[in-house]
């Protein structure tokens, strides 16, 4: 704990606070243990400092941009926001040092790194008790508009207007992509897309991990890379809702033969249902009735189901039936697998899928005030998966700083150290009095 004091020039903000308390530095310590160099000459600065910043940026709504913030925490107002910072006197580092400090976190051979990073935060996030549940996740994505305003060919044709040559924009690495067709919503859009895993807690839905394709890639091609990315990050769940637009019959088995990760998803009116199951994929026995789920084997990739003892001893099978019934989950991945259709598990599952649309409406609401029009204010494709990253991080942090302040922190804690801080700058002041006497 710090002197009260130091708390009175937070300006007793609990988020500031909290984040002293109970966020550790080390991660980003050992991601970067020298400080951060400039090649054009200028002072090297402390990535606990421009991490902060970050932190800031995507959670403060006075900011708007890098730039403007570098500004405004130089004024003697937010000295409160330096005190966080640790920063001395008026010595903000420059939008051009958290560049610098993004294309290091970009950087191929920090990538690894990075997810070390990321996995850091989320074990601290473990450790509070009642925060996290890593037993079930949701898999979605949602359009990111890059900041281009129109498009030119690539080519020099005479006739542009029947040219047929692919567009080149502003951004390069943004593609045209579709998206689904809602309310409020273009049918078309250029820039990426953002495909999130994020896990139930205390505080709502969280993101653990994130991978950022352009807008033309298909999110049939993102379940595999999407697990790869939480590998990385050292979480692995048991269990994975996803919509039927990243699930094929391959990437189910792959799912659960490379990432022992179980991908549900809802059975629809129009898909083929097999014989011996009824019109929402439970399974039958023989006679018709609904039979019982019994287990799964993840060596041999078997499920077992058994017959319903309350009604097996009136049917005509009974003496033959061996009331235990067998089937591959590569047979048909979508029926036959670790979770059973309508069992109270694929029920919960189901109910936190729509928490997915919850979880990006969050995420736009926090970033209205750093989007441009909602569009993004930085270009590539790398940049802009490092930018979104460190956003869901931020937001991690935020709501592991809501949750200890619910949990955590006793109730009287701010009362008391107002009390103190008063007490101090009385004698402080009293002091000067004395020794200018």
């Amino acid at each position: 704990m710090f002197s009260p004091l130091y708390y009175s020039t937070l300006g007793y903000d609990e988020e500031l606070i909290n984040y002293l308390t109970f966020i550790e530095d080390e991660h980003i310590r050992r991601l970067f243990p020298q400080p951060i160099q400039d090649k054009n000459g200028r002072q090297p600065c402390d990535p606990v400092t421009l991490f902060r910043m970050h932190f800031l940026y995507f959670t403060r709504p006075e900011f708007n941009s890098f730039r403007q913030m570098c500004k405004e925490l130089k004024k003697p107002k937010n000295q409160d926001y330096r005190n966080f910072l640790g920063i001395e006197g008026s010595k903000v580092p420059s939008h051009s040092a958290l560049s610098r400090f993004r294309k290091q976190l970009g950087m191929k051979k920090n990538e690894e790194q990075f997810a070390n990073f990321q996995g850091g935060i989320i074990n601290q996030a473990k450790q509070m008790e009642g925060f996290l549940n890593l037993m079930i996740g949701s898999l979605d994505s949602r359009p990111i508009y890059a900041g281009v305003g129109g498009f030119k060919k690539e080519c020099a044709c005479q006739n542009p207007d029947k040219c047929n040559c692919p567009p080149r924009f502003s951004d390069r690495d943004a593609k045209v992509g579709r998206q689904r067709i809602k309310v409020n919503q273009n049918k078309y859009f250029v820039g990426y897309r953002k495909n999130t895993i994020i896990c139930p807690s205390s505080q709502g839905p969280m993101p653990l991990s994130s991978v950022v394709p352009n807008a033309k890639v298909s999110d049939t091609n993102m379940l595999i890379p999407s697990l790869k990315r939480l590998k990385k990050v050292g979480v692995s769940l048991l269990y994975l809702i996803a919509d039927m637009g990243y699930l094929d019959g391959q990437n189910k088995i792959t799912a659960m033969k490379d990432f022992s990760t179980a991908v549900v998803t809802e059975v629809k009116k129009n898909m083929n249902v097999p014989e011996n199951c009824d019109e929402k994929g439970r399974i039958q026995c023989p006679e018709g009735h609904l039979a019982i789920y019994d287990g799964f084997d993840k060596e041999t990739l078997i499920v077992t189901y058994c017959g319903d003892m309350t009604k097996c001893p009136s049917c005509l099978r009974y003496g033959v039936c061996e009331k235990e019934f067998n089937y591959s989950f590569e047979q048909n991945p979508q029926f036959y697998g670790p979770v059973a259709q309508g069992s109270a598990l694929q029920a919960r599952m189901l109910r936190f899928r729509k928490q997915s649309e919850l979880n990006f409406a969050l995420e736009s609401n926090l970033l209205d005030n750093v989007f441009h029009h909602k569009k993004l204010r930085i270009r590539g494709k790398k940049r802009v998966e490092t930018y979104l990253q460190l956003a869901d991080t931020c937001r991690l942090i935020l709501g592991m700083l809501h949750h200890a302040e619910e949990k955590l922190v006793p109730k009287e804690r701010h009362s008391l150290l107002r009390r103190l801080a008063q007490q101090a700058i009385y004698e402080w002041v009293t002091s000067r009095e004395k020794q200018a006497a």
